[in-house]
């Protein structure tokens, strides 16, 4: 297939097929911002798959709901159907977290995914036998997610991903760290720093130590450096730390990406990806696509944490 059919594919028919389950919430990207996407994924993947990969895409959200859910949904389509290095599945129901679904998959990607995602958003206002049931449903899963992880498969994470299951004390442990807030909102420019321009998850940024980004800029709390490789972080000479409100970290220490190990499996989290324009940068793509074949485990990388430097 060449290009041109591919990316006809992806327009007409993956995108025709996203959109049906999910316009009357948040908006598609018109066809020139998909062109885009398509355009910002690269030609082939850094590095060709061990075997035919499956990756879950789940981009189920209550409360706040990001705008560029959509735009993350039709990156992994462009991704799957631009480099073939996984096939995807684009899901919102939670029936694909039930064990004979789930452990076909490699790995799991949570699109900007946000709060408790295993239980209804009207949970409160069930019945209380509805509300037993759903409990026993969102414990049945999460069990499920950890059986996944920590028995070999991985967990890519971006933006919002990390403020799921925020009653959930084991998601902090998978992730790493939890949301805290940010004091950086939509639209501000930073510097970041990358940690190690060699690493493979970061030669994205074409080795250099520093690059400008624009997008909604997290802070962490939970977060312990020991236990994560940090790829890239805020450049605090970018940015008034003290003067700022809102910020809490005292140490310097603002990770933005890193991964870990959870079990025998691996995590791979960015915090970039609220706004639109993140997905047709290029770049951030690879990045993403880096670290999604890092969960798959096609990708190897050194885990081990670095000083902050």
């Amino acid at each position: 297939m060449n290009e041109a059919s591919k990316m006809i594919r992806f327009t007409l028919v993956g995108l025709c097929c996203i959109a049906c389950t999910t316009r009357a919430q948040l908006r598609e990207p018109s066809a020139e911002e998909a062109q885009k996407i398509w355009n910002a994924v690269p030609d082939k993947a850094s590095v060709q798959p061990a075997s035919q990969r499956k990756l879950l895409v789940f981009s189920r959200a209550w409360g706040y709901k990001h705008s560029s859910i959509p735009y993350g949904r039709v990156m992994a389509r462009a991704m799957s159907d631009k480099t073939r290095a996984f096939e995807v599945t684009l899901a919102k129901d939670l029936s694909w977290f039930e064990w004979d679904k789930l452990q076909s998959f490699d790995a799991i990607f949570f699109n900007n995914t946000n709060n408790e995602i295993f239980l209804p958003e009207n949970v409160d206002q069930l019945t209380p036998e509805e509300r037993k049931l759903a409990e026993a449903t969102d414990k049945r899963l999460k069990q499920n997610l950890v059986r996944f992880i920590s028995g070999g498969k991985g967990l890519a994470v971006i933006h919002a991903g990390v403020a799921s299951f925020r009653l959930w004390p084991e998601y902090g442990k998978i992730m790493g760290a939890r949301f805290d807030n940010h004091p950086w909102n939509a639209g501000s420019t930073i510097q970041l720093h990358i940690e190690d321009t060699s690493h493979p998850l970061c030669e994205c940024f074409d080795h250099a130590s520093q690059i400008e980004i624009t997008d909604e800029i997290y802070q962490f709390k939970e977060y312990d450096r020991s236990l994560l490789r940090v790829l890239f972080r805020i450049d605090t000479d970018s940015v008034n730390v003290k003067a700022k409100s809102g910020v809490h970290r005292t140490d310097g220490d603002f990770a933005l990406s890193w991964i870990k190990p959870y079990g025998q499996g691996r995590i791979f989290y960015s915090a970039l990806g609220h706004q639109h324009d993140i997905f047709w940068n290029p770049t951030i793509v690879r990045h993403y696509l880096d670290g999604i074949q890092y969960a798959l485990s096609d990708l190897k990388a050194d885990a081990t944490s670095l000083p902050l430097n």
